[in-house]
């Protein structure tokens, strides 16, 4: 049976108000930002499921998210010093590990659907920065009995960190990589979007 999704932690997501997809800042650390939030779903989409680890060389990190070397480095740097990943280095093959707390909470990310278009996304830009951090929250924040998200705008700027100008042409380019569907809902008062993850 193929595999449909893997588990990612997302404690990181929740740590606090001052964490959280808001420390992967965008300026001058844009393309950092964009390369650790990169691995962080390269890692998932590849962890063994009795270890809960992946090896994988810094090859198959660039296979996987688009990105140069030099950035898949810096990615993974700047995750084992917001200490979301264990990095065992005692081998050829260096293994990774995404790290878990007291908070028992993880999200399904979609195996094959990631895998596929992960690398297409762009690598520079505060706009792809963005469409990962939505991705990720989206993923995090998933009821499990639903494939569906609803969500504002001024709740994802809240939970980001980003400017509302932003918000759309991020999603655009996650609609476009198919990675999630877009609906509009009008059941409240307050109108909000509906966010389906694409291959759950």
């Amino acid at each position: 049976m193929p595999r449909r999704f893997c588990k990612c932690p997302t404690w990181w997501i929740r740590i606090d108000e001052k964490s959280g997809l808001k420390k992967f800042g965008g300026g001058s650390s844009t393309g950092t930002s964009i390369a650790a939030l990169k691995c962080i779903l390269a890692i998932s989409v590849s962890i063994d499921f009795s270890s809960r680890k992946a090896k994988l060389s810094l090859s198959d990190l660039e296979k996987l998210t688009g990105l140069s070397r030099p950035k898949v480095i810096e990615g993974l740097k700047l995750l084992t010093e917001f200490l979301i990943i264990k990095v065992d280095k005692t081998s050829h093959v260096y293994e990774y590990e995404l790290t878990e707390t007291k908070d028992v909470y993880w999200a399904k990310v979609p195996y094959e659907r990631v895998r596929k278009h992960l690398a297409e996304i762009p690598n520079r830009g505060v706009i792809p920065l963005t469409a990962l951090k939505i991705y990720l929250l989206l993923v995090s924040i998933r009821p499990n009995n639903s494939e569906s998200v609803p969500i504002g705008y001024e709740t994802l700027v809240a939970y980001l960190g980003a400017q509302r100008s932003q918000i759309r042409s991020a999603l655009d380019i996650l609609y476009s990589h198919t990675l999630i569907r877009i609906t509009h809902s009008d059941e409240s008062k307050d109108r909000h979007n509906v966010y389906t993850i694409s291959g759950l």
